[in-house]
């Protein structure tokens, strides 16, 4: 079994060798940057750009987080080049370190870049092994710090190496703070991930239930969950979050539960514009993430054939507070 799975994921890296190469050939051709980048030491940059697959908001931490580590033990300058469906800086802007792309620095010149694609490769062996004088671009969505700092005998935290990199820009901090006036300091948190279950969430190919007793008996169960948490916590407030707007809305009925208002969608599964204001739709998954990290707890919450989201788990992780997982 074990050399089963070790030859599925030479082939998937195998795979990977050859899609880079297309990839390169497709960016280049398309590119206005393809000049000899002015920079002595190449930069590496952790890219979302739409030219692949990236996943949600979570995903696209993991992979950023996985290069910036392997960055920092070598000394590596490193940048981030988030561009799809929006640019970060409108929403993240650099904390200690300056991750943002200066002028000159990036190329789409095959000649002087190389493109890193990692996408599903867990165990970061070709990016642990990477020899190369050309500036990289790295495609991947999978946390890879723990095998980064076995590789390196290194000891960083994914929490503190995100609060090196990222703060609130002003306006999501404002948001932040208006939220937490409401919660007070002193708050737990629960999060929720029907997917498309209730039918009010388009996300993939993922499908609804489509059978209104099982739907009620559905959100009865999560609703339940909710009580029990408030019997243990006892006055302490609730925040809730959750990609299902229907559960948001019988979940805010329950006396001491907040939500926090917004519209919601999936940042990589959405290929339809957006309703309204696209800069307020995805600040949404900003402020949850943050008003979540500053929770005393986290729960996540769900049935067995619910998404166990590890939104709430990188959440969680941004500080260290305590995070529980519940099946109900």
């Amino acid at each position: 079994m074990a050399t089963y799975y070790g030859r599925k994921y030479r082939l998937v890296e195998l795979k990977h060798s050859f899609k880079e190469v297309i990839l390169s050939c497709k960016i280049a051709s398309k590119s206005k940057t393809v000049g000899k980048p002015d920079m002595k030491n190449p930069v590496y940059v952790a890219m979302v750009d739409g030219s692949a697959v990236h996943g949600g908001m979570c995903d696209r931490f993991k992979g950023i987080i996985t290069l910036y580590a392997y960055c920092k033990f070598h000394g590596i300058p490193f940048r981030i080049k988030y561009t799809h469906p929006f640019r970060l800086e409108d929403y993240l802007s650099p904390a200690s370190y300056d991750w943002t792309l200066k002028e000159n620095e990036y190329t789409d010149n095959p000649r002087y870049c190389r493109i890193l694609y990692m996408r599903k490769e867990h165990l970061a062996r070709r990016l642990l092994n990477l020899k190369t004088k050309k500036q990289v671009h790295f495609y991947g969505n999978r946390d890879c710090l723990a095998q980064v700092n076995e590789a390196f005998r290194s000891a960083y935290d994914w929490g503190e190496l995100f609060r090196e990199l990222f703060k609130p820009c002003p306006v999501l901090e404002e948001r932040i703070k208006s939220i937490q006036k409401e919660l007070g300091s002193n708050y737990y948190a629960a999060v929720f991930r029907f997917q498309n279950l209730l039918g009010d969430f388009k996300e993939y190919s993922y499908r609804a239930i489509n059978d209104p007793d099982k739907t009620e008996a559905l959100i009865g169960k999560c609703l339940d969950a909710l009580r029990n948490l408030q019997t243990t916590h006892g006055r302490q407030p609730l925040l809730v979050t959750s990609d299902s707007v229907t559960f948001l809305k019988r979940a805010s009925r329950i006396e001491g539960v907040h939500i926090i208002p917004g519209t919601l969608t999936h940042i990589d599964g959405n290929k339809s514009p957006l309703p309204g204001n696209p800069y307020d739709t995805y600040l949404k998954s900003f402020l949850d993430f943050y008003v979540l990290s500053e929770a005393r707890k986290i729960y996540r919450i769900g049935t067995s054939y619910m998404y166990p989201s590890e939104f709430p788990v990188y959440a969680a992780k941004v500080r260290g507070i305590p995070f529980e997982s519940i099946t109900i």
